[in-house]
């Protein structure tokens, strides 16, 4: 069996519902017909998403992430759900502030991808400091894997 990663950080559930459906395989870049609905939709998905990271609400965080989630850690670790909700449940793996900055968005289908930078403050992975600024890349259906890069200054 085949198995594609997806690199995200993010979900939005919801998105089928306020995207225009186009036909398998046919990409609708946000235009001006749509930008506002599905940009307000990812802003409050997100924040949903901060918030359950930096109060550690395992169960909202259970229901985002799919059973097969899998995250790419700043250090390029391998982190499956189970994995990250034991490092959020046990403290190694924190947040106190989740601030992003989308930069690029498209949409294709009922998935749309975000491109981005985000601060984190009073960050850790691993049980290591990890606060800084980072480059996303999401994309938002419902949380499949994810992934962050840390930006040299």
């Amino acid at each position: 069996m085949q198995t594609t990663l997806i690199l995200t950080i993010g979900f939005v559930p919801l998105l089928y519902l306020t995207t225009p459906h186009t036909a398998t395989g046919q990409t609708t870049p946000v235009n001006e017909n749509n930008t506002s609905s599905v940009k307000q939709e990812l802003e409050k998905r997100f924040l949903e998403y901060a918030e359950a990271l930096t109060k550690r609400d395992l169960t909202t965080l259970d229901q985002i992430w799919t059973d097969d989630y899998v995250f790419i850690n700043p250090r390029g670790e391998l982190v499956t759900k189970g994995q990250r909700l034991s490092n959020l449940k046990a403290g190694a793996t924190e947040f106190q502030a989740v601030r992003p900055k989308s930069e690029r968005m498209e949409v294709h289908g009922n998935v749309a991808l975000d491109v981005g930078t985000v601060t984190l403050e009073g960050t850790k992975y691993g049980g290591k400091e990890s606060s800084g600024d980072y480059r996303y890349l999401s994309v938002w259906v419902k949380m499949v894997a994810n992934q962050i890069t840390r930006i040299a200054h």
